[in-house]
């Protein structure tokens, strides 16, 4: 057993470590104030002097674990709820009126908000001959509340009833209430639907730049929609116009160059208000609060659409700087005190000598902490449900546990511990064999490392071939996980940097060559589907081909190891057979 000392580092190492550390939690901290510096955007407006105001947004409040199929909010929560928005809006739009949504225009008349009371129409007649019921009854016992009424939402883009059917709705609701009576629906449905239109009083149309089928970035919005009402003022003049719908997300996917984001959704909101207020348009924005229930449905971005969060907090202020990442120095702090912590274990485990390692085990342990805390921040983004909690735990610890192996290697390296004449030659010449999944131990220098190392990169592969997949046949709702496998595929990339030629025991590479041909399809052909200004799928692509690259190594080296045995045998032995 060696002495202890031999394990101590001496003061000028410690100096050295110390620099080399400053250095990298210097670069932890450029990396974090870049994304979460306040940005200025123009303020919004105010139409009375005080206060910027939103107008009206649509009222969900579902919390986690509510949904309309599941666990209904309480009347309690219904009006804490409801009171928030008082301080915030003007006016909520609701969807439907019965069971937990019945007392909302009781509440709103409680705290001093307007209602725009929706009745949900679908294929169920029985139900909808029930909503038609309440909202008959609520407009008429709160007609200082409810400003207008809406019957049925997009149903005629859903092809739930005829407009006919429609039709009959309309009449009977504007037979019975005195408030104007409207049906809401895709702008371009709209034009689609004369008939619909001559029986409403007034219009309301849905624009969501993001969702479109050519989505709008943020720059084309305000154009988008005043092109898209002054459609609809054209093709039916004289008829007033809300926009029932218009919003754009904070987080999620990006659809071609349509970017989500805590910003773009301020700047997104700010314009509405200042655009609205300057045209003399009605609107309402699309959401008030973020809604968890719709992430299993229509993924990361389907939760993100509102402008409050679950904790009850508005995203962003209508005027002064907004912050992208308002979390951005607790996300410092916790990956640069994690850096700290690995970098002096590895550092007094295994001193290496001169500042050039000890640099490189400081930088590396504080990039390793910072790509593994960008992980647990979209697997926190993503963390919505049962399934979406162990999945991120899943992702981010593993490829913490296969990174932290790694580093452990590296550290190694970085003293000599793995002799061999190139400086990751060693390690590779360990690991690449775990690659096959009929990999088998072959002798004692196979540790535990080894094995648990090759494992991991094997699972994380074939997630990856599953999210490509995924994201080829059926990409709407599907987030590109970059953030999640990133780690994995810089360090498995630095282990076949490091080394000249990294071996793998001959066999037949089937697996080598799904993996590969798959993410280099899926690299070429997501941005190419996605559209070629899709900077998340380009990023993608990216990831792709870094996971791909070790095992595009590993069958080349495969490959050169059966021609060499080939060119070695002896020209009249046959094939699989023996010489004489």
């Amino acid at each position: 057993m060696r002495p202890l000392d031999r394990n101590l580092p001496t003061l000028a190492g410690f100096a050295t470590a110390l620099v080399a550390l400053a250095a990298a939690v210097a670069l932890n901290l450029a990396f974090w104030w870049v994304q979460g510096r306040p940005q200025d955007i123009p303020d919004a407006v105010s139409s009375e002097g005080g206060p910027a105001r939103i107008k009206s947004a649509s009222f969900s409040p579902y919390r986690s674990g509510q949904s309309p199929f599941a666990q209904p909010f309480t009347r309690a929560q219904l009006e804490e709820d409801v009171a928030f928005a008082a301080k915030h809006f003007e006016r909520i739009r609701t969807y439907a009126n019965r069971a937990q949504f019945a007392p909302v225009p009781e509440l709103a008349q409680k705290h001093g908000l307007k209602v725009i009371l929706g009745a949900w129409v679908g294929a169920n007649l029985k139900d909808n001959e029930l909503e038609i019921a309440g909202l008959i009854k609520l407009a008429n016992d709160y007609p200082d509340t409810v400003e207008r009424v809406v019957v049925g939402n997009e149903v005629l883009l859903r092809r739930e009833i005829t407009p006919e059917l429609l039709i009959d709705y309309i009449r009977r609701v504007k037979a019975a209430v005195k408030q104007p009576v409207t049906y809401a629906d895709v702008w371009a449905y709209w034009l689609e639907n004369p008939k619909v239109a001559a029986e409403v009083d007034s219009i309301t149309i849905h624009i969501l730049p993001y969702w479109e089928n050519t989505p709008t970035p943020l720059d084309g919005v305000i154009p988008h929609m005043l092109e898209a009402h002054a459609k609809i003022a054209a093709a039916y003049p004289g008829k007033p116009i809300l926009i029932g719908e218009i919003g754009w997300p904070s987080a999620g996917r990006v659809r071609k160059d349509a970017v989500p984001g805590r910003v773009a959704q301020a700047r997104f909101v700010r314009e509405i208000i200042n655009t609205a207020h300057d045209k003399g348009i009605d609107y309402n924005i699309f959401e008030l609060f973020d809604e968890p229930w719709k992430f299993g449905q229509e993924g990361t971005v389907g939760g993100n659409w509102g402008l409050v969060d679950l904790g009850r907090h508005m995203k962003f202020p209508l005027t002064g700087p907004v912050s992208e990442k308002p979390y951005w120095l607790l996300a410092f702090w916790l990956s640069s005190g994690a850096a700290a912590l690995l970098c002096a274990l590895a550092l007094f485990l295994r001193p290496p000598q001169g500042f050039g390692r000890t640099a490189l085990v400081a930088l590396a342990g504080q990039g390793l902490c910072t790509l593994l805390a960008v992980s647990a921040e979209q697997s926190l983004r993503l963390a919505f449900g049962v399934g979406g909690v162990i999945g991120g735990v899943l992702m981010t610890g593993g490829g913490a546990v296969l990174c932290l192996l790694v580093f452990s290697e590296l550290a190694d390296l970085a003293t000599g511990r793995l002799p061999g004449p190139g400086p990751l030659q060693p390690v590779i010449a360990r690991l690449e064999g775990l690659r096959s999944l009929r990999f088998r131990p072959t002798g004692p220098e196979e540790s535990w490392r080894t094995l648990a190392v090759g494992w991991l990169d094997l699972i994380f592969g074939l997630a990856a071939l599953a999210l490509t997949f995924g994201l080829i046949v059926d990409p709407r709702y599907r987030d590109f996980r970059v953030a999640q496998f990133l780690p994995v595929a810089l360090c498995m990339l630095v282990r076949f940097w490091a080394t000249r030629e990294p071996p793998r025991p001959v066999g037949s590479p089937r697996e080598e060559w799904l993996l590969t041909g798959v993410f280099v399809l899926g690299a070429v052909w997501i941005p190419i589907q996605e559209g070629w200004v899709n900077q998340a799928a380009w990023a993608w692509s990216a990831t792709l081909l870094l996971l791909a690259l070790p095992w595009g190594l590993s069958i080349r080296r495969q490959g050169q190891a059966i021609r060499l045995g080939q060119a070695e045998r002896p020209a009249d032995t046959p094939a699989g057979g023996q010489a004489d």
